[in-house]
């Protein structure tokens, strides 16, 4: 592993450092806390001593020496002559560091346990193997197994024998000729009912015997942190610097920035007698930090070095790293466009990773609830402690359905972290925002102290950091709500998705809180309920490719594992994996499917008329070619007398659609109500009457307030895409039994309904085996006011005509408009096929609008076709009429193709010179005008041929042979 690779070093973090994370669940402990018998300090699993030996390695490749530790080899103690304590020789140094950790928890809250002598008079559980594993190992009160070893080598936390100057755990771990290590670990409890903490414990044999030793190896220079790019995270504020026999008494140490500054290094400790001798320094606060931004680099030169065969000074750079953040983004390249047929695309990759990935995600616009139900299964991550129900299903704490998401801390004290773990549900979904998005939710705070938090947080680089929505919500203490309160924070608008969470933690670790563990049937905690967004989309991930060196792949049906349709929205998004870590996806490439039924030309037709070339479908017998004529967005539906609303009223025969009623309107003196005034009704609605058609950034807004409803009667937004035959609610609220106490304005995306004609309805449904209020004649109902769809038209006219299956244009005039064209006027086409009894999807939408000043020019040989000669099978390479000249031909000087008509060149001889020529009344953009000449009417040339087309005419000459010489037209179509 090279430290001066960033890439490596990152890639080596996450696969061996983080590989021995988790290691509590591991431990597999067989001890006990109440004896103090031999075999009472119990056995830990290989699996565990396997994760020491992995990140007491890690740190030593980290500050390069050699990285072969074995750990808990089954060798046995290093007993000296001198010691006042000798155990059995044949005791494995593993079986005395396991009886050390025992007797330093047994001695709890003692500190005598951490002594390098211990004596049985201060201690429980001593035996000779935990006094000469006491002599011999770096020991541990409040961590154990890797997470000691972390300890040992920051040697900045409470634990390792308080703060350490001569950091001498760490230049045990260090050490460079070593060989054999052993670990003794218990894992700490909490008894709540007791109130007793028994914290973790560590004792790590680093001291060897002389044939443990290994000098086959030249010395090196030892830093912490290592040389090179380190992870920040592992960061101390005492640096250090070790040498075998190395006379660091006089040395001096200097330190610079990135940009050559020089900062200020205090030198603690040149004390002998702890592994390889060293110098211990104090950084600035700058230096010493364990999170950073950007990599931030510093400068190290250590100077008046002595001993024999030592080096005078050493100067390196310690580089410190996120490593869970890359240098290098993978950028996927390829067509913003595709048919369904699929396309290819090629990805940037990252330097030293294990493999590409390539993830396929599909963009949905439907709206979702999560509220923790059965069924459908919540897209939610569970990241608590497993401890209790994260689907709770307390009584009164479901705000629908019959399960909320519940947070609470599982118990006072967890003795692997030393404090009360966070609980944490992310969303597992990609969510795409829109302007004006929010995160909705209904929340209840049970038993939950003020200074336990919840707070919804949002992550934009796919978790690797999270930033705050809002304020947290504190706890109540004992009260907590009565009701469940509604939530709505805005989210910020992006083009890439985001995540989001909810964390429950403790923001002072010295204040009291409930747990599940002390309050088991309580509703401890808080509950979360009916999770949603507006204004936004999510991604759906279909598939991933993955693959080593990936560099191209291909995007179809195939690979993404979902069928690629027209209209689809396809974000493709790459990132490395290193070390096994799954990084940030890089930015996502777009891509829109279009295909069959896709139209084009001119957006500014003539008012008398256009042709509009597309691609074919070819399992298409006939197509559906529809314009509709557009109407403005700027209309309102507020039950005003003038203008008269465009409404049309359902069943009510009880009550008035249009109330006056005061403080129940937004404005104006009218407004919309919708009420159930009887037990046997059960839904009234009304309808707007209008065609309306959405775009994708368009919402429906309206003003509403309930009155007194039975919360099992709900209003509903409905939309309809078939003329209001059937219909799809995409909202609903619930009512109340105490009237609002003001009006609210509400705002619904139309994006799933982007480019559909729509119609609009309001329902209030009684839901089955519910119940109604006493009938109100004033106040009973929900009312509405203000009704409008943002950023959409309003569908005045339309009209469909059948068109030939082996056509490939299709032609707009008064004909097929149904109307005549008006300069100005805002029209929408668009095609669907049809294959016996069977309609296809509507293809694009093209929004056109005609202009009077627009020439009338075909713009390819297919319109001119459907335009000028409709219902005749013309050809390019076709003549239809038979009069000797191409149907193409024809179009290209704009000849009459279906009457049979001579239609001659002009020809003339002038000096050296053959030329012909005719009129050109149009020169089609899609023609190439050419000539080829031939002297034997059997091979033709374009040599030396030239063109000229000025003044409505085209002409072609050829320099003259001595013999015959014959010049014709060459029209190719582009």
């Amino acid at each position: 592993m090279n430290t001066n690779d960033r890439q490596d070093v990152v890639s080596f973090y996450h696969a061996v450092y983080g590989a021995s994370e988790g290691y509590r669940n591991r431990i597999a402990w067989t001890g006990n806390y109440t004896s103090t018998a031999a075999g009472a300090e119990g056995t830990v699993s290989a699996a565990f001593v396997t994760d020491v030996e992995r990140r007491v390695n890690f740190f030593r490749a980290m500050s390069g020496v050699r990285a072969d530790i074995r750990v808990n080899s089954g060798a046995t103690v290093n007993i000296q002559p001198g010691d006042a304590f000798q155990p059995d020789p044949a005791t494995t140094k593993a079986a005395a560091a396991q009886r050390s950790a025992l007797m330093i928890i047994r001695t709890y809250p003692s500190s005598a346990g951490l002594s390098h002598s211990p004596t049985s008079a201060n201690t429980t559980a001593w035996t000779p193997a935990a006094w000469n594993a006491n002599k011999n190992g770096n020991l541990s009160l409040g961590f154990f197994g890797p997470g000691a070893v972390d300890a040992y080598l920051k040697e900045d936390v409470m634990g390792t024998s308080s703060w350490n100057l001569d950091v001498g755990h760490r230049r045990w771990i260090l050490f460079q000729w070593s060989s054999d290590f052993a670990t003794g670990d218990t894992p700490g409890s909490f008894n709540s009912t007791a109130n007793t903490v028994r914290p973790p414990s560590n004792s790590l044999y680093v001291v060897q015997k002389t044939g443990e030793l290994d000098f086959t190896r030249d010395p090196v220079f030892a830093a912490y942190p290592g040389a090179g790019f380190f992870p920040a995270s592992l960061n101390s504020p005492y640096w250090s610097l070790s040498y075998p026999s190395a006379d660091f008494s006089a040395a001096t140490v200097s330190m610079t920035n990135a940009s050559s500054s020089p900062v200020t290094a205090t030198v603690v400790s040149r004390r002998t007698g702890y592994g390889d001798n060293s110098i211990v320094w104090q950084v600035p606060a700058a230096a010493a930090v364990k999170a950073v931004g950007p990599d931030t680099r510093w400068n190290v030169t250590v100077s008046n070095i002595q001993g024999a065969g030592v080096p005078s000074s050493y100067s390196y750079s310690v580089t410190l790293i996120d490593p869970n953040k890359l240098q290098q983004t993978p950028v996927i390249s390829g067509p913003s466009a595709l048919f369904p047929a699929g396309g290819n695309y090629s990805l940037t990759g990252v330097t030293g990773a294990d493999r590409m990935e390539v993830g396929f995600f599909l963009k949905r616009n439907s709206a979702w609830t999560e509220g923790a139900e059965d069924a459908p299964a919540p897209q939610v991550i569970d990241r608590t402690s497993g401890t209790y129900p994260l689907r709770a299903s307390n009584p009164g704490y479901v705000k629908s359905g019959a399960k909320a998401f519940r947070l609470t801390f599982p118990s006072r004290y967890d003795p692997v972290i030393n404090g009360v773990p966070e609980q944490i549900l992310e969303l597992d979904r990609e969510i795409l925002v829109g302007s004006g998005g929010q995160l909705n939710f209904s929340f209840r705070r049970g038993l939950m102290t003020a200074a336990s938090k919840l707070v919804a947080e949002y992550s934009s680089d796919s978790g690797s950091t999270w930033i705050a929505l809002a304020d947290p919500y504190s706890g109540l203490g004992g009260t907590g709500d009565s009701v469940f309160q509604s939530a709505s924070l805005a989210l910020p608008a992006n083009s890439e998705p985001i995540r989001i969470r909810f964390r429950y933690y403790l923001a002072d670790p010295q204040s009291a809180l409930y747990s599940h563990e002390d309050y088991p049937s309580q509703a401890t905690g808080v509950f979360i309920d009916d999770i949603s967004t507006t204004a936004s989309h999510w991604l759906e991930r279909t598939a991933l490719a993955s693959g080593a060196g990936l560099s191209s792949f291909r995007f179809d049906s195939t690979t993404a594992g979902a069928t690629l349709a027209v209209g689809q929205e396809w974000f493709l998004r790459s990132r490395a994996v290193l070390g096994g870590k799954a990084f940030s996806y890089g930015p996502s490439k777009k891509v829109g499917l279009s295909g069959p039924l896709q139209l084009s030309g001119p957006v500014e037709p003539p008012v008398t008329g256009a042709a509009y070339g597309f691609v074919t479908d070819p399992a298409a017998e006939s197509y559906r070619f529809e314009v509709t004529r557009l109407g403005s967005s700027d209309w309102k539906e507020g039950a005003e007398g003038s203008p008269l609303p465009q409404i049309i009223p359902g069943n009510a025969t009880t009550y008035a659609l249009y109330s006056n009623l005061s403080g129940y309107r937004s404005s104006g003196a009218l407004s919309f109500r919708l009420a159930l005034s009887s037990a046997t009704d059960e839904e009234d609605s009304f309808t707007v009457d209008r065609n309306i058609l959405p775009a994708a950034a368009s919402a429906l807004e309206f003003w509403m307030r309930r009155g007194a409803m039975s919360p099992t009667n709900r209003l509903h937004a409905e939309v309809s895409t078939d003329g209001g035959i059937t219909w799809t609610s995409i909202w609903s609220l619930p009512g109340v039994t105490k009237p609002d106490k003001k009006g609210v304005k509400q705002s619904l995306s139309l994006a799933a309904y982007a480019d559909k004609s729509i119609r609009v309805r309001f329902v209030i449904r009684k839901a089955a085996g519910g119940t109604t209020l006493k009938w109100n004649a004033k106040t009973s109902g929900v009312w509405l006011d203000e009704i409008a769809v943002t950023s959409s038209s309003t569908a005045l006219s339309s009209k469909e005509s059948t068109v030939s299956g082996a056509s490939a244009a299709v032609i707009l005039n008064s004909a097929t408009a149904g109307h005549v064209l008006q300069a100005g006027s805002s029209l929408r086409l668009r095609l669907r096929s049809v294959s016996g009894a069977s309609l296809g999807n509507w293809g694009p939408a093209l929004i056109v609008s005609p202009s009077a000043t627009a020439p009338s020019l075909p713009v390819t040989f297919d319109a001119w076709s459907a335009l000028e000669y409709p219902g005749h099978a013309l050809g390019f390479e076709g003549d239809l009429d038979r009069d000797g000249m191409a149907d193409g031909f024809e179009y290209a000087f704009s000849l009459n193709p279906i009457l049979a008509k001579a239609e001659t060149d002009s020809l003339s001889l002038s000096t050296g010179k053959l030329m012909i020529s005719r009129d050109l009344p149009v020169q089609r953009a899609d023609i190439r005008y050419g000539a080829e000449w031939s002297d034997d009417l059997s091979t033709w040339s374009t040599a030396g041929v030239e063109i000229r087309i000025e003044g409505g005419k085209i002409s072609a000459s050829v320099a003259k042979a001595e013999g015959n010489r014959y010049l014709r037209w060459k029209i190719q179509g582009l």
